[in-house]
């Protein structure tokens, strides 16, 4: 059995009652719920560790479920009116079709600290701070993982038969399959033998032909995809021997990268061969208001201490209407 140096214990012990005390309890022996101003706190820093996080929708709801917020919804509310004939009649911001309600419902996020590895952080004047790091990077990483792969929720999941978390919750792109068929396409193939002679002619097809003609001209839609379909664009232009000029040019040319006349993103963990289109604000994540809880506990037997911690949350794509998703796409050279 792995026994903690004194000096550990003590901080250790520090830091399970500076969490509790922070979260309005004395007793971190019990499991605790995480107030209001500490649950924001935790939204703000899993959007400052993971960059795709930063650019949606994280938000608190009051109920578990209920109609979607539709954030990000750019309905015209522009008017006039004769009020000597008719009142003025104001447009419900955030008012949507109501293709689907939001569901939030729990997610486990327990993380176990070994030991040997506490003890190797404890020289560290911010020891408290590594392990909190620790943990919110972790779970923000799952968060995008589960949005982008999530196909359902199982009563247990099991990470050997779905390793992308497929079955933790149903995630973006599985609810434009189920609620948006209209704007959703599989199994293409771009290539010079193919309707699609390459993926700039593919997205500019997706976009005139899939997402909704109020939202054909948005000037915030961009693409996400996986690296593999964006790189063979680039592939001639940088594996060339160029002058410093051109090849600064060319450099900067890639940073930039565009599909059709569209910035591209590809965020970590998005499935390989897939294209969604939609703008940032149109992907959420909701996570019900007093429903995060939290649980310190040595575990002498794992020779770990763990930090259970669960949510009820749920991936929210605000209008399918301003979504194009084409899923198994391969490129022929």
């Amino acid at each position: 059995m792995y026994v903690l140096s004194q000096s550990t214990k003590d901080k250790l012990h520090q830091y399970k009652q500076q969490v509790a005390r922070i979260n309005g309890s004395e007793d971190f022996s019990a499991p605790f719920e995480i107030q209001p101003s500490r649950h924001q706190a935790l939204i703000d820093a899993y959007q400052k560790v993971a960059d795709f996080l930063k650019k949606i929708n994280i938000v608190r709801v009051r109920d578990a479920s209920s109609d979607k917020l539709g954030l990000g919804n750019s309905q015209r509310i522009a008017s006039t009116t004769d009020t000597r004939i008719q009142p003025r009649r104001p447009i419900t911001i955030g008012e949507i079709e109501a293709i689907d309600q939001y569901l939030c419902t729990q997610t486990d996020y327990d993380v176990a600290y070994m030991w040997a590895l506490i003890d190797s952080w404890s020289a560290y004047p911010d020891f408290q701070n590594r392990l909190a790091a620790l943990a919110v990077k972790m779970i923000a990483n799952d968060k995008q993982c589960i949005g982008f792969n999530g196909t359902h929720r199982s009563k247990t999941s099991n990470k050997a038969l779905h390793p992308n978390l497929e079955d933790v919750n149903i995630g973006w792109l599985e609810k434009i399959r189920r609620h948006a068929p209209q704007r959703y396409i599989k199994n293409l193939t771009v290539g010079v033998a193919h309707e699609f002679k390459n993926m700039d002619a593919l997205v500019e097809m997706i976009v005139s032909e899939l997402i909704h003609e109020r939202f054909r001209n948005s000037n915030d839609l961009v693409v996400i995809t996986s690296p593999n379909l964006v790189t063979d664009k680039y592939l001639n232009l940088i594996n060339q021997n160029l002058a410093p000029t051109e090849q600064a040019a060319a450099n900067a040319l890639y940073t930039r990268k565009q599909l059709g006349t569209y910035g591209v993103d590809t965020p970590d963990h998005f499935p390989a061969g897939r294209l969604l289109i939609t703008s940032y604000d149109n992907l959420s994540i909701y996570q019900q208001t007093g429903s995060m809880r939290r649980f310190l506990k040595d575990e002498p037997e794992w020779n770990r201490t763990s930090d259970y911690q669960s949510v009820n949350e749920c991936f929210v794509v605000e209008d399918y209407d301003k979504v194009a998703l084409i899923d198994n796409v391969t490129l022929e050279i």
